[in-house]
């Protein structure tokens, strides 16, 4: 009696510590944490990877160490400061193990632990994002966001809510920087005070790329590794919310086309145009000597009804990759060429990405159709130039929606857009990719609070990896689309080269005037001689 006495004060007196001891019931129980940080593989640099743990129990106690170096926590949700977290990551082990233990009715047990590989690969410093309502038509209050994701500090650099009169107001989308730089960048502004907003050479500018000889303003951007381009798509584009499935929302363009939009002359030209396919998604090569596009064959009539029967026939709408070879110092292009037949194979193939290092492209794979994020099936997709393979990726694949993905400028990590969380919200995650193209388990973006996914209701999309902030600021970016009328592109209707590939002479059209020779583009005004 005596011994069962002390033996029940000594448990008392363990769990009124709050921390286990050599007592402690080990278990085969696995931990179960949110954001799950189990076995993944995070740069160096990242911020703190705060999570919680979701096995139930009365109290928590969790020991994280990397070498000589310990850190301790009680409670469900493991945070780490800033100080803790880099003496965690910045000593030589590479890896983190953490030891989780529960105490449920005064004993205490440890689960089996585990652990966190660092990689010396480290990941660019900024991200930018779109965060934006699930609800379709909730689109007037959205944020482009900037995040340093070393730590927590994210800054919204522009809102649509700041440009608005009365009723009237806007839509931003599609921000793009050129060589992950916020020197070269540019977002689309829709309905009130629109425009395409540029910042190069250190300002701010806005076009309007819409002209008598195109369907539409620029809309999926790419830009031009090496020189003063942006590849666009031309698109004419409808939704339809649907009732009655997992698929919440179709978009569906009614026709496509691809555009070169020179910066330094403000003006387009056509790179593909064919009336009978959809061309979409361009994406360059890293040496910008190949532009990467996809295509639908569709050549129903024109006419009020086309709209219509492309929705029809949607699920037969199968987008394959191409590729087409240019010249950046002549801007002359080549033949476009067949890269991957996924028509063939009754998929649909979207988001052309190429990896800086040159080796690989990354694209999206769905059952039909162009606009991945609403699709349950899509599938991230990587061909291999090197190994000159082709596959789905199934070690970061999920049953959900994967979409957006981006390459960091070192090719060692690419970030994506998923819902694999919730099936609903698109969250950020992230992969390692090592030297034989195998990609470790994804992870989440660290955020300060570990059940912020779990409780935020807006989406992320569209993220874009860069190396250093953005140095202008949303009011900045306020004033000046408020106070600025979009200049006119010019369409180039004639170019004519010789026999080496030299220019000989161009025409340009502006509303409807054509003129020979050059165009000026200075301080915001164009002028055609």
């Amino acid at each position: 009696m005596k011994r069962t006495a002390l033996y029940i004060a000594a448990l008392l007196l363990t769990a009124c510590s709050g921390k286990p001891d050599e007592n402690a019931v080990k278990s085969n129980e696995n931990i179960r944490i949110f954001p799950d940080y189990t076995d993944v593989v995070l740069p160096r640099n990242i911020a703190p990877a705060n999570f919680m743990i979701d096995n139930e129990a009365d109290a928590y106690f969790t020991i994280i160490s990397n070498g000589d170096i310990k850190v301790e926590k009680k409670g469900r949700k493991v945070c780490f400061s800033k100080s803790e977290w880099n003496s965690l990551t910045d000593c030589c082990g590479s890896s983190i193990q953490i030891q989780v233990y529960t105490e449920t009715d005064g004993q205490w047990t440890s689960l089996a632990p585990f652990s966190i590989s660092l990689s010396d690969d480290l990941i660019d410093r900024y991200i930018t994002y779109r965060r934006i309502p699930v609800a379709v038509e909730a689109y007037e209050v959205l944020d482009l966001c900037q995040r340093d994701i070393t730590n927590f500090k994210e800054k919204i650099f522009f809102s649509n809510t700041m440009v608005q009169d009365n009723s009237n107001g806007t839509c931003v989308n599609c921000h793009h920087t050129g060589n992950y730089s916020a020197g070269k960048m540019q977002f689309h502004v829709r309905q009130f005070k629109g425009g395409t907003v540029l910042y190069f050479d250190g300002a701010l500018h806005k076009v309007n790329m819409k002209t008598d000889s195109t369907m539409s303003a620029g809309v999926y951007p790419s830009w031009h590794p090496t020189h003063d381009y942006i590849a666009y798509s031309n698109n004419k584009t409808h939704q339809s919310v649907h009732a009655m499935s997992h698929d919440k929302l179709e978009v569906i363009d009614e026709e496509n086309d691809i555009i070169l939009y020179n910066i330094r002359e403000n003006a387009v030209s056509p790179i593909e145009t064919d009336s009978a396919e959809l061309e979409c998604f361009p994406g360059w090569s890293a040496d910008g000597r190949t532009l990467y596009y996809v295509s639908a064959h569709y050549d129903a009539p024109f006419g009020p009804d086309r709209k219509n029967r492309i929705f029809i026939d949607r699920e037969q709408l199968h987008f394959n990759l191409y590729a087409k070879p240019f010249d950046p110092d002549t801007r002359t292009w080549g033949p476009h060429y067949l890269v991957y037949d996924a028509a063939a194979a009754d998929s649909s193939m979207t988001w052309p990405r190429l990896s800086p290092d040159g080796r690989y492209l990354m694209s999206v794979i769905s059952t039909h159709g162009v606009f991945p994020l609403d699709q349950i099936a899509s599938d991230l997709f990587l061909f291999d130039f090197k190994k000159g393979t082709a596959r789905r990726i199934d070690e970061i694949n999920s049953p959900y929606a994967e979409s957006y993905h981006v390459w960091s400028s070192n090719s060692r990590w690419v970030m994506w857009s998923t819902r694999r969380e919730d099936g609903v919200h698109t969250r950020l995650y992230f992969s390692h990719i090592d030297d034989d193209g195998h990609f470790s388990k994804p992870f989440a973006l660290p955020q300060k609070d570990p059940e912020f996914n779990r409780s935020f209701l807006y989406a992320f999309n569209i993220p874009e990896f860069m190396i250093e902030p953005i140095t202008v600021s949303a009011r900045e970016f306020a004033a000046f689309i408020a106070n600025t009328d979009a200049v006119p592109a010019a369409f180039e209707s004639k170019r004519e080269t010789n026999e080496k590939g030299e220019l000989i002479t161009t025409d340009y059209r502006v509303d409807g005037r054509t003129g020979a020779s050059q165009l000026e583009y200075n301080d915001g005004e164009m002028y055609l001689h």
